[in-house]
């Protein structure tokens, strides 16, 4: 069961349900303590995940009843990709009827592979439809210095493309403002209401996750076939090389074996092998010579079986 910590203070009004999501290590967990004002969900400075199940929490914030789901982050330290998603879906259900924000929480500093990844998650894990419902958080706002969020922002473009793609756009945390720090809350609230006023009071929903479950899978079918088709197409071409060397090699151990050639040299006495091969037709084999052919054939035959050893396993 997920962990569920609910505070009654205040009446408030009618209640906002945000998903925070981001990769380990982006401030997700610390971001819903500062925007709930107490430590509702585990924190902790660690190269490890600390978060491995959706955390239910809430309160009343600025005159604002709140519902806040934590999720494990991106690239988990102990769930696989799969076990990941499969958690993340089910902050959905913890936010029935659905969450009105989902907070991507990104740590403001060098962009890297993962924090690029990370983007793709969203649409990856709730489809496209969740950018209408997504904003994105940076945190550690105070690695920015004097720089404004938007140059800081521009200066990955695949970065700033995904923030302009997030209908609720962006919002900066200074985690060392200290008194200042509510009012930060309070604007980002804001620009909650105004993203709920955009989508009319709309929120993701159970069905928007049941699509982009059907095209992870789709995708994930498509890709396994692909990967069949080109085992299989590998397979024969590695077939057909194998037929092809063994039965040259075959034949080379029969010609060599009776003599129409030396071994290692039928490359400069093409004809005149053919010329033997000829006359040997044209003349019953005994015994001997039968068995020399036969014992040539095999001999080069089974160099041919060796090499292929580990595609005749399989």
């Amino acid at each position: 069961m997920a962990e569920d910590s609910e505070s009654s203070a205040g009446g408030g009004s009618a209640e906002v349900r945000m998903v925070l999501l981001g990769q380990t290590g982006s401030g997700r967990s610390s971001s819903g303590n500062t925007i709930l004002g107490r430590s509702a969900f585990w924190s902790d400075v660690s190269p490890l995940s600390v978060t491995n199940r959706c955390q239910r929490s809430g309160g009343v914030v600025d005159g604002r009843s709140l519902r806040l789901i934590d999720t494990p982050g991106f690239f988990h330290t102990c769930l696989s990709p799969d076990e990941v998603r499969a958690e993340l879906s089910r902050c959905v259900e913890l936010s029935a009827p659905g969450p009105h924000v989902f907070l991507l929480v990104l740590r403001a500093g060098r962009v890297t592979r993962e924090s690029s990844a990370a983007l793709d998650w969203v649409s990856a894990a709730f489809g496209p439809q969740a950018l209408r419902f997504t904003t994105v958080l940076i945190t550690s706002g105070d690695a920015l210095r004097d720089k404004p969020a938007d140059v800081f922002l521009k200066e990955s473009e695949e970065l700033w493309e995904f923030v302009c793609s997030c209908a609720g756009g962006y919002h900066v945390f200074d985690n060392t403002k200290g008194a200042e720090e509510r009012s930060q809350v309070t604007e980002l609230l804001e620009k909650t209401d105004l993203l709920m006023e955009r989508n009319a009071g709309a929120h993701y929903t159970a069905d928007m996750l049941l699509q982009a479950d059907t095209a992870v899978r789709h995708t994930q079918q498509r890709i396994l076939g692909d990967d069949q088709e080109e085992d299989e197409e590998a397979r024969k071409r590695t077939e057909g090389l194998f037929w092809y060397e063994l039965l040259t090699a075959m034949g080379r151990g029969a010609v060599e074996a009776s003599g129409v050639m030396e071994k290692g040299k039928g490359k400069g006495k093409k004809v005149k092998a053919v010329q033997r091969v000829a006359a040997i037709a044209s003349t019953p084999l005994s015994i001997t010579s039968a068995a020399k052919v036969m014992g040539g054939a095999m001999r080069e035959g089974t160099k041919v079986l060796y090499k292929h050893k580990k595609m005749l396993l399989h």
